[in-house]
């Protein structure tokens, strides 16, 4: 059957997950008490890891279809294993909170139900980093990195995980460049560590909050937040260079090394990033000069800069209570957490090359409409884009919006105002984690009912995955042909 050979690569993907699950609890033996709920996922995972490796089917030829199913399945039971640990342990007593509080973890959008994290052991605020990192550049690129002799077909994984237009993109060799990515990832956080250290936070703190930099999380160690730093410029701007870091495309800081700092400048995609960033800070910034109360310039810029970027890529902090703010700002700070980062990126959200493709496919649509015999492409870095990737382009934001108003009108459903529908699904669908009203950057998500819960898990689940990997699989036709034996050839005697 074709599910064994789905089965066995999901269940080696759990050996690797399973190491990680042990991470806490070798720290709290070492720090502070043994918290042997995580021994007990470590084990789940392994066992559960050897069962399907014992019943399925080693390959190295897999179909996209395949891809959707194992990332669907390995994200889905990450997520259920990372809920373990809170259950386990009595942190959270509620299924559906921690069954939030590790969706938000691993799919890095940072939205928490937890009112009071200074009163979190160490332990488990090191797990919350530690699902941050995991889920930020992707668990099946983190595990391709571990995986060996997987084949040509494991670019198909790539795909899976990511639906984004790739134009021109060529992945020969799909492990090698997995490994690359996660060094650059290591490197990042390594240095987002040491520069939050420099400025004067603990090791542990440092180490945390870098987690959830670099992986455009959200979870902080403390209950303050980023808010604790706002008299401190230099943390401040670590905060925003980092944050605007991780929303670009890593491939193409992979380019950089490999063929130097033109390969940056000249990526279309890299650029628009930039330009929709300096747009929003300026937008921004005119909006609390004009209509608030502040009067230092370098206050205005930095906060404008700091909720802005946090905001559009989906970081999840705030160094200020932006719900204070003129509505013009506030409205400029919603506009942008649709938008995200580039393709290749830890961001949610649309992604700017979607942004990109679409805008470029009306123009061109607008100008064939007086010209009809007029004949161009939508070209993106000089490349042609193909129109099978515009229609996909095209297809995803319809599904987005289509998930978005139901998952509002189900949110209303549950008791949530209209108002915060809204913000709530716009928070959990684009992975940003933060809302504006009452659940702006002061507030917990923990006072929504366990319905409303379960809704944006499903909603962070879908936007961390790009809508098309989980919603493929409700096709009738996905599954044909997965549970079927294979029929031995049939051997005729010659006469």
């Amino acid at each position: 059957m074709r599910i064994q050979i789905v089965m066995s690569l999901v269940g080696k993907l759990l050996y690797i997950y399973g190491v990680f699950t042990i991470i806490p609890f070798i720290y709290g033996i070492a720090f502070e008490t043994a918290y042997w709920s995580f021994l007990i996922t470590t084990g789940l995972s392994v066992v559960l890891g050897a069962v399907l490796v014992r019943y399925g089917r080693d390959s190295q030829n897999f179909s996209l279809r395949d891809g959707f199913l194992v990332v669907s399945s390995i994200w889905i039971l990450t997520i259920i294993l990372g809920a373990i640990p809170f259950l386990g342990s009595g942190i959270l007593t509620n299924g559906f909170d921690a069954l939030f509080e590790a969706t938000s973890g691993i799919t890095a959008t940072g939205a928490t139900i937890i009112y009071n994290v200074d009163e979190l052991p160490d332990t488990f605020i090191l797990w919350r980093g530690l699902m941050h990192w995991i889920g930020g550049m992707g668990i099946i690129v983190l595990i391709l990195s571990f995986l060996k002799n997987l084949g040509a077909d494991a670019a198909h994984f790539f795909n899976a995980e990511a639906s984004v237009p790739k134009v021109g993109v060529v992945m020969p060799r799909v492990q090698s460049i997995a490994l690359k990515l996660w060094q650059l990832y290591v490197v990042f956080t390594v240095l987002c560590f040491l520069m939050l250290w420099a400025g004067g936070l603990s090791p542990f703190d440092a180490l945390n909050y870098a987690f959830s930099i670099i992986s455009t999380g959200g979870f902080t160690p403390t209950t303050a937040g980023a808010f604790i730093y706002e008299q401190n410029n230099y943390i401040c701007f670590v905060f925003i260079f980092f944050m605007i870091l991780a929303g670009g495309n890593f491939a193409i800081y992979y380019g950089v090394l490999q063929r130097g700092i033109g390969v940056l400048l000249h990526d279309f995609e890299t650029r628009m990033y930039w330009l929709v960033l300096f747009i929003g800070i300026a937008v921004t910034a005119i909006s609390l000069a004009w209509h608030s109360g502040y009067t230092d310039p370098l206050q205005i810029v930095r906060d404008s800069a700091f909720n802005l970027v946090s905001l559009q890529t989906g970081s999840g902090f705030a160094v200020s209570d932006y719900d204070l703010w003129p509505a013009a700002a506030q409205m400029m700070l919603f506009i942008c957490t649709f938008f995200g980062g580039c393709s290749g990126s830890t961001t949610g959200g649309i992604k700017i090359i979607r942004l990109i493709t679409l805008i470029k496919s009306s123009i061109l649509y607008l100008r064939k409409s007086i010209h009809p015999d007029m004949v161009q492409v939508v070209r993106i870095n000089g490349k042609p884009m193909p129109e099978k990737a515009i229609q996909m382009t095209q297809q995803f934001i319809f599904l987005y919006l289509l998930i978005y108003v139901g998952s509002a009108f189900l949110m209303t459903c549950t008791g949530l105002t209209t108002y915060d529908a809204l913000q709530v699904v716009t928070a959990f669908l684009s992975n940003v984690g933060l809302g504006f009203g009452g659940f702006g950057p002061t507030d917990s998500f923990a006072v929504m009912p366990n319905t409303a819960k379960l809704i944006a898990s499903v909603d962070m689940l879908l936007g961390r995955l790009e809508l098309f990997t989980i919603l493929v699989m409700l096709h009738p036709q996905f599954w044909e042909g997965y549970f079927i034996k294979k029929e031995p050839l049939k051997r005729y005697k010659i006469l």
